[in-house]
């Protein structure tokens, strides 16, 4: 974890080619990295330790990284439900 971002629970960095295009961006939850997604509209990743879900939200200027922390194993978010479901 960086120390600048000390205490903080999320961080995201973002990564872009020379030409400035972005890529993917990567996600530190709870301290600790646990991974990557593509920069694409309604991408996600789920904290395996409490449980948040980072979606990226792209708009015609801009964009939103939007971490959602599930009160329980259902969450509804945008009109759907995402559970957690055993592998």
């Amino acid at each position: 974890m960086n120390l600048q971002n000390k205490g903080y629970l999320n961080d995201y960095r973002v990564n872009f080619l020379n030409n400035s295009t972005i890529i993917s961006i990567e996600i530190t939850c709870c301290g600790k990295h646990i991974g990557e997604m593509r920069f694409q509209d309604g991408e996600r990743k789920k904290c395996p330790q409490c449980g948040t879900v980072h979606t990226v939200t792209i708009q015609h200027n801009h964009f939103h990284i939007r971490p959602v922390k599930s009160n329980s194993k259902e969450q509804t978010y945008d009109g759907e439900i995402l559970e957690e479901k055993a592998l």
